[in-house]
């Protein structure tokens, strides 16, 4: 029995990490900017009906979710201007959210990531 409780634990413990955050915004500007820093992190853009699902206080319209996309755009554009070999470079993720806006942004970060610069070996 007791071989059983540890990948029991193990994997309730790791599905918590797959659970996305609760949001709680109350207008549109803080909507635009829980869009921006998404972009900015790299990370890929919520649907409207995620972002219902996660929104506490039941605030999201149709207006804040343009407001969402709104600042989505204007983090990625940032976001897309970085040097993507050194993205790479330093290992971090890239979840293709430049593929649209520059093509090939995805192949400096692979390149990067390849590369053997700043490594020490």
């Amino acid at each position: 029995m007791n071989k059983w409780l540890l990948p029991i634990f193990t994997g309730m413990s790791l599905s918590g990490c797959v659970l996305q955050p609760q949001l709680a915004f109350n207008d549109d500007t803080a909507w635009k900017n829980y869009g921006y820093e998404t972009a900015l992190s790299g990370m890929i853009k919520n649907s409207e009906d995620d972002l219902r699902s996660r929104d506490k206080m039941k605030s999201l319209q149709a207006t804040g979710y343009q407001a969402y996309s709104d600042g989505y755009e204007l983090g990625r554009t940032e976001y897309c201007t970085q040097n993507a070999f050194i993205l790479g470079v330093k290992n971090q993720a890239y979840h293709g959210i430049c593929d649209r806006l520059d093509w090939t942004f995805r192949q400096d970060y692979i390149s990067g990531r390849t590369s053997r610069a700043g490594r020490s070996f």
